[in-house]
């Protein structure tokens, strides 16, 4: 069975948790990459990018956000 691999310019967009609080996030093509502010608590952090391909990391599990963090 083949493997399939996705290229970059072939993604629209892509969606990501941000790691202070979970809010989740749809960053465009042209974000890849880029530093982000989470719209949520302001967290700054990097949009990932497709350099890597999927499956070549392993997931890490998220964070629950925290309720009693103001």
């Amino acid at each position: 069975m083949k493997t399939w691999r996705i290229a970059r310019k072939h993604v629209l967009s892509i969606k990501f948790a941000c790691p202070e609080c979970g809010q989740h996030i749809d960053a465009g093509r042209e974000l890849f990459g880029e530093m982000v502010e989470c719209p949520t608590c302001g967290h700054l952090m990097q949009a990932p990018d497709l350099k890597i391909g999927p499956g070549d990391l392993k997931p890490k599990r998220l964070p629950r956000p925290n309720p009693h963090r103001p």
